[in-house]
């Protein structure tokens, strides 16, 4: 006879949607939650596997590219073929090319636990997908007890994830602000620059930062933000004759700050780029108005 879904199975893969990584991982925790509340269905553990694979092969496709693994100074290649074996994937999906001992020591995160467990809940998860009459598990208590355990070892596996940025992130945080704001004074922004004769930056403002992503070779933070900005037509002069104008705007922006990873807290020597988005203001005026 079927029973409830255990309410803390509900609770972990709401966990597990708030740790999720984007909004495909979310349709896929979605999908394998469907699966565990149809109890009436015998396949309820096997599609939930399908809906879990899902998510674990596109975390892998996001945050470990084959030819980023590759590079990384610590990778050595152990297949014939030359390839990542999965274990070092899910290594830089964590923690992109810093080494075990830099995780470890430097940012007190250890990931070497969780990575036999999540491996373990993938192989077992394949027995599902590509169930056979003798491997199918139709017992609910069994099925929840699988779908626990996987969903338990997937979510270790975002926690340390999380851990690793924040650790990171931390102690530049205030020195990734500056690195922001710096760049936007340093010089003339073009998206501005071409929607009136002059312009002055009145206030820049950081709303948060981020880490983009950990690469083979370089770090990459990303900082949100808006810019105040005064635009003029027409000289100084002409403005207090009455003949310029001026409009106060408000205008939001993407900044990244590109670090080696040889010293991912030294931004002596990063590069930084950045977007200014003046969409809003384009969209609203016709090419004659500028």
């Amino acid at each position: 006879m079927k029973t409830e879904m255990p309410p803390d199975l509900l609770s972990q893969l709401e966990d597990l949607n708030r740790q999720a990584l984007d909004e495909f991982s979310r349709l896929a925790i979605s999908g394998a939650r469907c699966a565990l509340v149809d109890l009436e269905n015998p396949l309820r553990l096997n599609f939930f596997s399908t809906a879990i694979r899902i998510l674990f092969e596109h975390m892998m496709g996001a945050l470990a590219p084959i030819n980023q693994v590759k590079q990384s100074e610590w990778f050595v290649a152990e297949k014939p073929d030359g390839l990542p074996t999965r274990w070092q994937r899910v290594v830089f999906a964590i923690q992109g090319g810093l080494t075990d001992d830099f995780v470890t020591n430097a940012l007190s995160v250890d990931v070497r636990p969780l990575r036999k467990r999540l491996l373990t809940a993938v192989d077992d998860l394949s027995k599902q997908v590509h169930a056979r009459e003798a491997t199918i598990v139709d017992e609910q208590s069994a099925q929840d007890a699988a779908a626990s355990a996987t969903i338990e070892a997937v979510g270790n596996f975002l926690q340390a994830y999380h851990d690793c940025r924040l650790a990171i992130l931390s102690p530049i945080q205030q020195a990734l602000d500056n690195a922001a704001i710096e760049a936007l004074l340093e010089e003339t922004i073009q998206e501005i620059d071409e929607l009136a004769s002059h312009y002055s930056l009145d206030e820049i403002y950081v709303d948060q930062t981020s880490i983009k992503s950990i690469g083979s070779k370089q770090i990459t933070y990303e900082a949100e933000g808006s810019v105040d900005v005064t635009l003029q037509w027409g000289s100084n002069s002409d403005v207090r004759n009455g003949d310029g104008a001026e409009l106060s705007e408000n205008f939001p922006y993407k900044c990244e700050i590109d670090v080696p990873l040889d010293d991912i807290w030294d931004l002596s020597g990063a590069e930084t780029t950045y977007f200014i988005d003046t969409k809003s203001w384009r969209d609203v005026r016709g090419p004659d108005d500028y």
